[in-house]
């Protein structure tokens, strides 16, 4: 990195992405901005800076740098190995520590036993339910498998659990009991329903997981300021749920009468192949992050496209091209498993590779998928 860049982040103050430090920092210090990038999305620390920009410099550029690799081995759990670059400026020198979006969350500061985020300019401890994120972003928690409080075998819908026991899994009745369903982690060791089993077998989910469900929108337009033609808001279980976006889908869409001069027939061309709406609701049923209350899946209709957001943005190392290269990694495996078992998804994971292979064969306008912090949001336009 040139010294003008350097001085341009100077120049710039910190943010969520910059910390200055003092070439006489404590390890401790040192150690929470790092944890705090690694556990976000990276950032540059640049020792020899102060607080208010001015260039103080550091001593001894070669003793620092290994002072800050054992601090990145010994300080910090997971220990990881950040980029130091030092640039020198005028007769001074300063240490540029990167520290890339790490993927052995969460991070935290050894000695003080704290793990830390970067919110703007600083370095603050998370919340419960961002540790809980930083988890599942790590492969270390699945939310899932989360008990319910207050939840026992009188929730579960007997109809559900015992279909998809006897039909699906092929359980004999004597077999299917509470301790069947701990075992498949329907229920934990005290008979709490846990997470997944809610979404797929409880009697009321909308009572114990209001975020679950889906919220089904139909326009007049191109866009949500037009007239309203139809909307439903479910909190069913997951194949419900799926079932209900297929036939609002189905219900608000046409069907393009196309004639075979040849054969003399007529072939009808819906403005959605089924199998794509199919594979874009389960993809966002088993992706989505089921931590993030307040917010459930979105399926908006327009006039020219169909729009589908779920919470929370792709797991761990699973990012847009690895997801559109067919390449899967489930941040909710236990879902993912109870939507393979009844027909849903396939063992492969492949479902956004079909669909892009499917627009492309039939030289259709390719879908877009776009992955941020908080969303993931798929965008496919009629023929």
């Amino acid at each position: 990195m040139s010294i003008d860049r350097i001085l341009d982040l100077i120049k710039s103050g910190e943010n969520s992405r910059v910390e200055f430090k003092s070439g006489e920092f404590r390890n401790e210090s040192l150690a929470k901005e790092i944890v705090a990038f690694a556990n976000m999305k990276g950032g540059t620390i640049l020792v020899g800076i102060e607080d208010n920009g001015e260039i103080s410099g550091v001593k001894n550029v070669h003793l620092l740098m290994e002072k800050i690799i054992s601090i990145c081995r010994n300080n910090i759990q997971p220990s990881l190995i950040p980029e130091l670059i030092s640039i020198s400026y005028e007769d001074k020198f300063i240490l540029m520590i990167e520290i890339e979006k790490g993927i052995c969350k969460p991070y935290k500061v050894k000695s003080l036993n704290r793990y830390y985020i970067r919110a703007g300019s600083v370095s603050i401890e998370p919340t419960q339910e961002e540790l809980i994120r930083l988890l599942q972003e790590g492969g270390q928690f699945h939310f899932e498998v989360s008990s319910m409080p207050r939840t026992g075998i009188m929730d579960l819908d007997p109809l559900k659990l015992h279909y998809y026991c006897r039909e699906i899994r092929g359980i004999s009745e004597h077999e299917n009991n509470s301790r069947t369903w701990y075992n498949l982690q329907i229920l934990d060791q005290e008979e709490r329903l846990t997470i997944a089993g809610s979404l797929f077998f409880s009697r009321q989910i909308g009572r114990m997981l209001p975020q679950a469900g889906i919220e089904l929108n139909a326009f007049a337009g191109n866009d949500v300021t037009s007239p309203l033609i139809d909307s439903l808001a479910l909190t069913e279980t997951i194949p419900e749920a799926i079932q209900a976006g297929e036939s609002f889908v189905k219900r608000n869409s046409r069907h393009l009468p196309v004639f075979n001069e040849e054969e003399t027939r007529r072939h009808d061309i819906p403005d959605y192949e089924p199998f794509v709406i199919r594979e874009l609701l389960v993809n966002a049923f088993a992706h989505r992050d089921w931590s993030i209350f307040g917010q459930s899946i979105r399926l908006l209709l327009f006039n020219d496209r169909l729009e589908l957001f779920s919470p929370g943005s792709l797991p761990n190392t699973l990012n847009l091209d690895r997801a559109l290269a067919g390449i899967s990694y489930y941040r909710n495996p236990l879902i993912a498993q109870m939507l393979k078992d009844y027909g849903l998804m396939d063992h492969l994971g492949r479902g956004l590779l079909k669909i892009i292979k499917f627009y492309h064969s039939n030289h259709l306008a390719t879908p877009i998928f776009e992955n941020t912090d908080t969303f993931f949001r798929a965008i496919v336009y009629k023929p």
